[in-house]
């Protein structure tokens, strides 16, 4: 069945068309060719490949490329990147096999996909007879967690010309080790780094620092590569990248691949969006449409591909689920299988959304928003890749922004794309890459990528404190310890728990603040799919310990706050409303937990809990209530506390409106009195230790956040506030008080 005469059957279901949002048809787009000039040998290689017209934004990248230029490609899924960064890779392999490339993926598994389609290319040039006796060609290899002991000893012995791997092995295991690696380092031509707007928040601002330490190993072995980048579709990618590498890039954008009809159907269901997901999949698979689910949870993934084989059992081995939980073999056997035609569909989490080409798929399910129009395309780009017409349905979930796209989803069509933050200059970050880059080459006064100078009060409190050494002329600084590496794991920031079995067997890893939130004893821990109960918090071994379960609910934390202004660092006025930025020290407790079922969110039972203060500086906003606002509040007959909390909640809310970031990534904190204010305040703060930049760009855009603040408390049919509103299902408090009415008028005042 084509795509339009199935959405014409769906729409004879009277269910179905009552719960239809919105329908809208995107046109397919015709391609734009543009002659790029290739050697003779290079165009036959790529013609045998079925590779011969070339996409202007193709043509355009690879001659700025050639130009010497770093670039960063943004355009859709499936539109050819990966060939931009190909072809100037190839050519300068050709002109000289010395030459290596360093290929960077967020994730092990996205390089496997690559390393097939550029060794393909590589037949033909090692096939070439002109190339005569020059010497051997060695292809690309993947060295990753998943490459065996055997198989990294051989590639370091004969380093191939290619190394596909990721920020986590540069980090711990290529840039400490960059002797070893003296061959690659000082032929060094090219590092490409792929799915960009992946590095936000912490991750990113980590990643930000390998980077940098890359660019001084190089310079060590006397090689200056170029860089190129390859991202979906976000607000600011010259900016992110040029944070994220240090150097200046110029930003393709403008794509010339064509792109077929697709439709977008977004779904307000009447009753469980999970079982509205489960029966419009097994629509989407009776009527022979090849479909990809996406869910936001694991458990969500499994239960709703348990629901679909009950429900469908002549299903079996026609669907699968995909998680990250999967070992590798098993996540490469269900692409294949995807590939081939075999498996009809899938039902993954975000595990999916990136990288591996997973064939010709024709619908696409999201139940519930992805968090950012970015990663709704690209989850989108998984599906009518090959030229078909492709289906799109979001399906919404019981939370404020899918509620605000169902009402406005011309607010989604028209939207501009987020802004992906991070903060290289987090100061908590810097101090644990310094004594990595130090210990790698030694820091110096004249350094090209740290500026020393500027650094100082952070080296001197390093050496203080006996990590760092200063030379005998106080002029260079070398890490005291051989690998402080190992201490640092940049997906996090803050000393990490690790999370066992009770045999002592270990299951993952916890840092900062997240440790009391989602592993206090009682909790439920989720972690690759699997469910674990904790028993046990051992602050002192730093260790969580818990065992696998199975049950319908999960928990979340109750805590208490207080923060306290350590700097103001900057001012915003808006129509007479100031919003400050700063630094803020902020003091969590947690005093109990709540469990709640997992399908409509009800909660089950209430239960308390002694654990000690978690303290630590961030970066923030606040908002200062003053006697007239006060006054207005309280003489409408509005909860002033209820009325803060709701508007500090729903900002909340907003935020990954602007920025790519989740509703998790961001805190906040109310008060009818702040002492140091003498006045009722609002904050909201990064949830990571040292500030991640996304309260920077929430005042960036503050007369917009309000404004879509506003939106999601106004027209939420709801009486006096729901989790389609102002609830927030991580509420410390229970979301308890909220004046739903105030806050909407307190928003109206401002604006």
């Amino acid at each position: 069945m084509s795509i339009s005469d199935f959405i014409e059957s769906l729409k004879k279901d009277r269910r179905f068309n009552l719960q239809v949002a919105e329908h809208k048809y995107i046109p397919p787009m015709k391609p734009e060719y543009e002659k790029l000039t290739l050697s003779d040998r290079l165009r036959d290689i790529l013609r045998r490949r079925g590779i011969e017209l070339f996409y202007s934004h193709q043509v355009e990248a690879i001659n700025l490329i050639r130009q010497g230029e770093n670039v960063v490609v943004m355009t859709p899924t499936a539109s050819g990147k990966s060939l931009i960064y190909n072809i100037p890779v190839l050519e300068s392999i050709i002109e000289n096999p010395e030459y290596r490339a360093l290929y960077i993926f967020p994730l092990k598994g996205l390089e496997q996909d690559q390393v097939k389609n550029l060794n393909e290319l590589f037949e033909g040039i090692e096939g070439d007879p002109a190339r005569g006796t020059k010497s051997p060609l060695r292809r690309g290899e993947v060295y990753d967690g998943d490459t065996t002991a055997y198989r990294r000893k051989k590639i370091r012995e004969a380093i191939p010309n290619v190394i596909f791997t990721n920020p986590d092995m540069l980090h711990l295991a290529i840039n400490p080790f960059h002797k070893k690696w003296e061959e690659l380092f000082r032929n060094l031509r090219y590092v490409v780094i792929d799915e960009i707007h992946t590095y936000r928040g912490v991750f990113g601002s980590n990643v930000a620092h390998v980077m940098r330490r890359l660019r001084r190993i190089c310079k060590y072995w006397g090689s200056n590569p170029q860089f190129i980048a390859a991202s979906a579709t976000i607000a600011n990618p010259a900016q992110l990248t040029e944070e994220l590498i240090g150097v200046p890039f110029k930003v393709v954008d403008q794509s010339g691949a064509p792109q077929a009809g697709r439709h977008f159907i977004f779904i307000n269901p009447i009753e469980s969006p999970y079982t509205e997901t489960t029966r419009l999949f097994i629509r989407c698979l009776n009527a022979g449409l090849r479909t990809i689910v996406f869910t936001k949870a694991r458990k969500i993934t499994e239960l709703i591909y348990s629901w679909t084989m009950n429900q469908a059992p002549e299903l079996e081995g026609r669907i699968s689920p995909y998680r990250a939980g999967f070992l590798p073999r098993e996540r490469r056997e269900i692409e294949q299988r995807l590939f081939s035609g075999e498996l009809l569909g899938v039902v993954s989490t975000s595990a999916l959304e990136l990288g591996v080409d997973i064939g010709g798929l024709d619908c696409c399910i999201l139940c519930g928003y992805p968090g950012s129009v970015a990663s709704t395309y690209q989850r989108a780009g998984r599906v009518g890749r090959h030229g078909q017409e492709s289906m799109i349905v979001m399906i919404a979930i019981p939370d404020a922004l899918d509620q605000y796209f169902m009402r406005h989803p011309e607010a989604f069509f028209e939207k501009s794309h987020e802004a992906a933050v991070i903060d290289p200059e987090n100061r908590n970050i810097l101090k644990r890459h310094i004594p990595c880059a130090s210990s790698e080459v030694y820091l110096r006064e004249d350094d090209d990528i740290y500026d020393v100078k500027r650094l100082m009060s952070l080296i001197d409190e390093l050496v203080k404190e006996g990590i760092l050494n200063p030379g005998r002329k106080g002029d260079i600084w070398f890490s005291r310890r051989r690998m402080p590496h190992r201490e640092v794991g940049i997906r996090a920031i803050g000393e990490p728990f690790g999370i066992v079995d009770e045999s002592g067997k270990a299951i993952g890893e916890l840092s900062g603040m997240r440790v009391f939130r989602d592993a206090f004893p009682g909790a439920i821990y989720l972690h690759r799919g699997r469910q674990y109960h904790v028993a046990e918090l051992d602050l002192e071994r730093k260790k969580v310990i818990c065992s696998e379960i199975d049950v319908n609910y999960y928990t979340q934390a109750l805590s208490k706050e207080e923060t306290e202004v350590i700097k103001e660092k900057e001012m915003k006025n808006y129509r007479g409303l100031s919003v400050r930025w700063g630094t803020l020290k902020t003091t969590q407790k947690i005093t109990g937990y709540e469990k709640k079922r997992i399908f409509d969110r009800v909660r089950i039972s209430r239960h308390g809990l002694d654990m000690p203060d978690y303290i630590f500086e961030t970066e923030g906003l606040w908002i200062k209530i003053d006697k007239t606002i006060k006054s207005f509040i309280e003489s409408e007959g509005f909860d002033l506390a209820g009325t803060l909390h709701a508007v500090e909640h729903t900002i909340i809310a907003c935020i990954p409106l602007f920025a790519l970031c989740d509703r998790g990534d961001i805190g906040g904190l109310s008060y009818t009195f702040y002492p140091e204010f003498k006045q009722p305040a609002i904050f909201i703060y990064d949830g990571y230790e040292g500030g991640t930049g996304l309260t920077k760009r929430a005042t960036e855009v503050i007369r917009d956040l309000l404004m879509a603040t506003l939106k999601v408390i106004d027209e939420c049919p709801c009486e006096e506030g729901c989790p389609s509103c102002v609830q927030d299902p991580r509420c410390g408090s229970g979301n308890q008080p909220l004046d739903k009415e105030g806050a909407k008028n307190l928003l109206k005042r401002w604006l």
